[in-house]
């Protein structure tokens, strides 16, 4: 929103890229094109929509009800009858979002924050389960079972089955871990520029099969 109300103080430049987000961090400022973009205020090469020009010029008031359209339109597993947002708990919602984009942890956690922060700026409402939800991405390292010590408490009594693989990564779930990568990359310029590639190269590879499909 301070992004948006930035423009609206200047003006909505023909495209939205990095070069108009000042010394913002990298990893925000792919944060928020990657928000435009899922929500279809920008296309892939960032020019803007009539849309979005319409919201950044809207008073606060205005963009109220333009951003529930917004979340209606772009997060329908939310709206559809899936779940009552206004009673639902934090679990249901987290695996409506889990079941929805395969993904899990903070990843889950990230969708969940921008979605309840968009939502109460929409004036959407929101049960109170959800408003209070906390974040799951607690380290599993840190609990140690009880099973992998002596009763004693002395080192382990028994070794635990070797886990299984984990699953294949989806490309979709690749490019969310690459956000998260992002954010660990701030100040190595190189290796956000590499990130930034590969996540341009799976857009670009989503965008070319899509036409494929629609032909």
């Amino acid at each position: 929103m301070n992004f948006i109300n930035g423009l609206r103080d200047s003006s909505v430049p023909s495209r939205i890229d990095p070069s108009v987000f000042g010394n913002a961090s990298g990893s925000i400022i792919y944060s928020v094109l990657a928000s435009l973009r899922f929500l279809k205020l920008i296309d892939e090469d960032g020019a803007p929509s009539q849309r979005f020009i319409d919201f950044v010029n809207a008073s606060d008031e205005e963009r109220k009800p333009l951003l529930a359209a917004l979340l209606k339109e772009n997060y329908p597993s939310l709206f559809e009858g899936k779940l009552e947002l206004a009673s639902a708990t934090s679990r249901q919602f987290d695996e409506i979002i889990r079941d929805e984009y395969g993904v899990a942890g903070s990843t889950i956690d990230k969708i969940a924050a921008f979605f309840v922060a968009a939502a109460k700026q929409a004036d959407v409402t929101l049960s109170p389960h959800i408003q209070k939800r906390r974040a799951i991405a607690a380290s599993k390292s840190s609990r140690k079972s009880t099973r992998q010590r002596k009763p004693g408490g002395e080192g382990p009594a028994h070794n635990p089955p070797p886990s299984p693989p984990p699953p294949a990564m989806s490309e979709k779930q690749l490019e969310y871990r690459l956000v998260d990568l992002m954010s660990e990359a701030v100040g190595k310029q190189e290796v956000m520029d590499a990130i930034i590639k590969v996540i341009t190269f799976l857009k670009t590879k989503d965008v070319a099969k899509s036409k494929a499909d629609d032909q």
